[in-house]
């Protein structure tokens, strides 16, 4: 964003010197041609007025000698003609005075009209500076007297006028150039804190702030009205999460106390309300587990473990073998895979409630008789656990809704689950850093992948 408007800046600026320079330079071009010009024409009026008194036979000798003197000290031709534009007299032989720049000029002249100023010589334009002057007695042309002007010098001055504008220009774009770098900076660096802050915030990171003394006035209003956004919005979940956990555990209680009682009332029951009150029982029950997952919910999302460097490989052998009873129980192999060790930034009591879940999931969800693989790996600067059953899986377009909260699969409906379990663990990671990843197994199945912030090398671990 800073380079776009600085570059904005620099082609406005580079225009607006365009604009003043390029008129500026044509002026003093046809300023630099017209004093020129105006000196040639009185010097060629000056040898008309000779040519007219002196264009006798006898006195074609002085006039001679005063043309060459002048094409000497000035290096500027001069040419005498009749009025059938033949050369009487020259300050120098040789002359070419039938180039279309020239011829023009003196057919003009020999119809009586007076030298007029030529189009503006550009500085690379070699052709001379031609001036064509009539003279004769009593209104008749007798003759035309011609300068051929060498614009060397004229181009040279300009050349020279046109590079002190360029060389301002671009010292007046380096200066502003420096300007516009800084000044940008201090415009778009609170936008840019806003831009970070907006995303962080969008993230997850409700502690998320911008300076308020940075930039313009009206980018600091800005942000404090971001900050007080951000103080509202942190401020409604926070309460919104404290209230779902004090809840749920305000609930809990009574639920417990009311299960227990339904237990002790199932002996006394007779056998046609029995049936009812399994129902009744495992509501109850299934009533529980929502407030527990309910509540776990919400101590992930506002507790943060004692998060360090962690090898999370023993953390995973422990957990499987806590869950191999009950695979067995389903005839499922639970099979270890891949690394022995690798060190991650983990919280080990948030990362061992994660493989619960996600386990859990996969003994669910697996086919009685096959097998659950955890596989464990490292590699650009993140370290992966994942876990893959032999179920059904899910179609390609419920994969993006796993972490739902009670998104429940309408494939399994008939399976036991509130459908916060994936949710929870997506909450956890984030507490550390972590994501959670959800793709098809092969060849069929599901795989859930949580992706860990791998320990910098060096690190100490932290002991369990």
């Amino acid at each position: 964003m800073r380079a776009r408007l600085f570059l904005l800046l620099l082609t406005l600026l580079a225009c607006v010197i365009g604009a003043l320079q390029i008129p500026l330079g044509f002026s003093y071009a046809v300023a630099a041609q017209q004093t020129v010009f105006i000196d040639r024409l009185n010097d060629t009026d000056r040898f008309a007025a000779l040519a007219a008194d002196g264009l006798a036979a006898e006195d074609l000798p002085a006039l001679r000698q005063e043309l060459v003197r002048y094409d000497a000290v000035y290096g500027i031709p001069v040419a005498v003609l009749n009025k059938e534009h033949t050369i009487v007299v020259a300050s120098r032989d040789g002359l070419d005075l039938k180039s279309p720049q020239v011829a023009g000029p003196i057919v003009g002249a020999a119809s009586g009209r007076r030298a007029e100023e030529p189009l503006i010589h550009m500085p690379w334009d070699p052709d001379p500076l031609v001036v064509a002057e009539p003279f004769g007695n009593g209104g008749e042309v007798a003759g035309i007297v011609v300068t051929l002007s060498p614009t060397s010098g004229l181009r040279g001055q300009v050349w020279q006028a046109w590079s002190l504008l360029a060389g301002g220009g671009l010292l007046a774009l380096v200066v502003f150039a420096a300007v516009a770098a800084v000044l940008s900076r201090w415009i778009l660096r609170p936008v840019q804190s806003l831009d970070s802050a907006a995303h962080a915030l969008a993230e997850g990171s409700l502690d998320t702030r911008v300076p308020e003394s940075a930039g313009p006035p009206e980018l600091r209003r800005l942000a404090r009205s971001f900050n007080e956004m951000a103080r509202t919005v942190s401020s409604s979940l926070e309460q919104q999460r404290a209230f779902v956990a004090e809840a749920s555990h305000q609930m809990r209680n009574p639920l417990t106390a009311l299960l227990l009682r339904l237990g002790n009332l199932g002996d006394e029951l007779p056998a046609p309300a029995r049936e009812q009150y399994a129902e009744v029982r495992h509501e109850g029950e299934r009533l529980q587990q929502i407030l527990e997952e309910l509540l776990a919910l919400a101590r992930a999302e506002r507790h943060l473990g004692a998060v360090g460097a962690q090898d999370v490989g023993p953390l995973l052998d422990d957990r499987l073998g806590a869950w191999r009873p009950a695979a067995d129980a389903r005839d499922l192999l639970l099979v270890r895979e891949g690394q022995a060790a690798a060190p991650a930034v983990v919280d080990a009591e948030s990362i061992g409630r994660v493989l619960d879940e996600v386990l859990d999931n996969a003994i669910k969800y697996a086919k009685p008789g096959g097998h659950i693989v955890a596989a464990l790996s490292a590699s650009d600067g993140a370290v992966r656990i994942s876990v893959s059953d032999n179920g059904d899986g899910l179609p390609a377009d419920e994969l993006a809704k796993v972490t739902g909260r009670f998104w429940r699969s309408p494939g399994h409906a008939n399976i036991p689950g509130s459908g916060l379990g994936l949710a929870i663990v997506a909450a956890l990671l984030a507490t550390f850093g972590g994501e959670l990843e959800v793709t098809a197994a092969e060849p069929s199945g599901l795989c859930v992948t949580l992706v860990l912030p791998a320990a910098p090398a060096g690190q100490g671990l932290v002991s369990r």
